[in-house]
């Protein structure tokens, strides 16, 4: 370390460097290298070694060093790298101010990407169930549309802040062509092997001829694409399809599908999921909302 490479240099402290860097520790090591330490900002003062906290939080001595022509607002690397390198180092790169807008831009740009691929991934999805109800369709099947113009085909999203992501599920019901199943469960647990999915989609299909059968399905977005998991298989009866369903509905949003329009919040339990449950938007303006 060369001596006296902090030589002109007048130097304040603003913030907190860690355990082994006390600000007495720091002002020895000033001093020790040709440098003036200071515990107040004036015109003297040519360099303020601040930490992002204080510098994001402006406090006094930030706001005073501002409006100082001169004066520059550097992190702790720079006062490091000088003492390391024996040479005062150019402010560049280690300002504050440049290394704060440098974090915002880097920020804004993976929020922007971000932002991108949820999008792609909610086109893709679409696709995916668009594709899937075809398919059904071709099987014989189509969405269930109840007495009173309600169409089963769902859509359940989850906000997970901590992770910013969206989540969703998209659920079905179908009436299908009579197939005849080798089972038929009693009680269909709504099980599906998710890889934290963006979004699902439950739907209750029916089928398009008598003796009239049913089916529940759901499907989810996947990182690499859809994937779909039956709730209820083709051939089911209504007793069978539409209690998956709504079991589904409920493990998922944590509301019974018989209080879905009463306003009701869901109840989270600590031993439970930490991730806030689904959300289910039920049509407006009137709408039917279904049985």
């Amino acid at each position: 370390m060369k001596k006296n490479c902090l030589a002109g240099s007048t130097i304040a402290l603003s913030g907190d460097f860690g355990k082994e860097r006390s600000h007495e520790k720091i002002k020895q090591w000033i001093e020790a290298n040709g440098g003036t330490f200071t515990t107040k900002i004036d015109t003297n003062v040519t360099h303020l070694v601040c930490s992002r906290a204080h510098f994001k939080k402006k406090v006094a001595m930030v706001k005073e060093a501002k409006n100082i022509r001169g004066l520059h607002i550097v992190n702790w690397d720079w006062l490091e790298d000088s003492l390391l390198n024996g040479s005062r180092k150019h402010v560049g790169k280690y300002s504050m101010g440049r290394a704060i807008e440098k974090a915002a831009k880097t920020k804004a740009k993976k929020k922007a990407v971000r932002k991108r691929n949820i999008k792609q991934g909610v086109k893709a999805f679409e696709k995916g169930c668009n594709d899937f109800r075809d398919r059904m369709h071709s099987d014989g099947y189509h969405i269930y549309r109840d007495s009173t113009g309600f169409l089963y085909d769902i859509t359940l999203v989850r906000a997970d802040l901590a992770k910013n992501t969206n989540e969703r599920y998209h659920m079905q019901v179908t009436l299908p062509t009579p197939i005849f199943p080798s089972f038929s469960p009693r009680h269909p647990r709504p099980r599906v092997p998710l890889d934290r999915p963006r979004t699902q989609r439950l739907q209750l299909y029916e089928s398009h001829s008598e003796p009239v059968y049913f089916a529940a399905n759901v499907q989810y977005s996947k990182p690499d694409g859809t994937a779909n998991h039956p709730l209820a298989p083709r051939g089911s009866s209504f007793e069978v399809a539409f209690p998956a369903f709504k079991r589904f509905f409920f493990v998922k949003t944590r509301i019974a599908w018989e209080e879905r329009g009463s306003g009701k919040l869901a109840e989270c339990k600590d031993d439970e999921d930490d991730r806030q449950p689904f959300i289910y938007t039920p049509p407006t303006d009137g709408e039917s909302m279904g049985f």
